[in-house]
């Protein structure tokens, strides 16, 4: 039997920890005296460390944990290589080339399953990213307003990866599990948009390639999302290990409405990702 701590919260007083399960009992023949200890106090020392080993090092559990071992990004945007408006205005260029030689990355996460919960966990190791969105070696209204590219080929040498998240089992033997868990080592994605080798318009507005070229010489993932699925660590976990993907939205090698609000015409600039394009998906294993 495991010795388990447990922290209480009380409402206008001071915290209490409660124990659960009995210590172990004082072994016979361990005695206290005033200097050095006899060899019957070492003894029974020795042996109560033995029978502890065999039952585990006690541990202590928060009643309560919220967000514990996650990682939260909220309008993480990225614009790479290309000719864009990030938010409200206009953006005009005319012989200016805009290149980025390596690889784009954005609100990318890693996280590994192996925070102790609490006696009711929520979203512990898990991944939630709100609106990342990525502009890469492309023509864009990523806001509202004009964009306008005029022999401004824009280009990324590279690969362009957006909200990929992978959640390893990190294995806690020995370690608590939860009374009630919701969203434990899981991936929360909302509006996960990518826009890569293209001329598109991602908000409100008018966004014009002309003798402007889009072309991303890598892959392009938006959204790709792995699980190593662990064995239940609570007792009535709720949308544990999964992926939550809300409006993910890749727009790849061509020239498109993202928002269906606006207009994107391309005049002799054409859209080319050449390592091809992995739309949103989720692998479990």
């Amino acid at each position: 039997m495991q010795v388990r701590k447990v922290g209480a919260v009380a409402v206008g007083a001071l915290a209490t920890v409660a124990a659960i399960g009995a210590p172990a009992a004082a072994a016979p023949g361990l005695t206290t005296q005033h200097g050095d200890a006899s060899a019957t106090t070492a003894a029974a020392t020795t042996g109560a460390a033995k029978a502890l080993d065999k039952v585990g090092e006690p541990f202590f559990q928060p009643l309560i944990t919220i967000g514990a071992g996650s990682s939260v990004n909220a309008a993480a945007w990225q614009i790479c290589g290309s000719n864009a408006v990030a938010g409200p205005g206009a953006v005009v260029t005319s012989g200016t080339p805009h290149t980025q030689l390596g690889d784009c990355t954005n609100a990318n996460v890693r996280l590994k399953q192996d925070t102790v919960p609490g006696v009711i966990s929520i979203l512990d190791d898990t991944s939630v990213n709100a609106l990342p969105w990525q502009v890469c070696g492309s023509n864009v209204v990523a806001g509202v307003g004009v964009q306008a590219a005029v022999d401004s080929p824009a280009t990324v040498v590279g690969d362009c990866d957006n909200a990929n998240t992978q959640i390893t089992d990190g294995k806690n033997p020995g370690g608590p599990n939860s009374l009630v868990s919701l969203l434990s080592g899981s991936v929360v994605n909302a509006a996960a948009w990518q826009v890569c080798g293209s001329t598109a318009v991602m908000g409100a507005g008018v966004s014009a390639g002309f003798n402007s070229p889009t072309t991303v010489t890598g892959t392009c993932r938006d959204s790709n999302n792995k699980i190593s699925v662990r064995e239940p660590q609570a007792d009535i976990p709720l949308l544990s290990n999964v992926v939550l993907d809300v409006l993910p939205l890749q727009t790849c090698a061509q020239d498109s409405l993202v928002s269906l609000v606006g207009l994107s015409p391309a005049i002799n600039s054409p859209a080319n990702v050449l390592g091809g394009c992995v739309p949103p998906h989720s692998i479990y294993e």
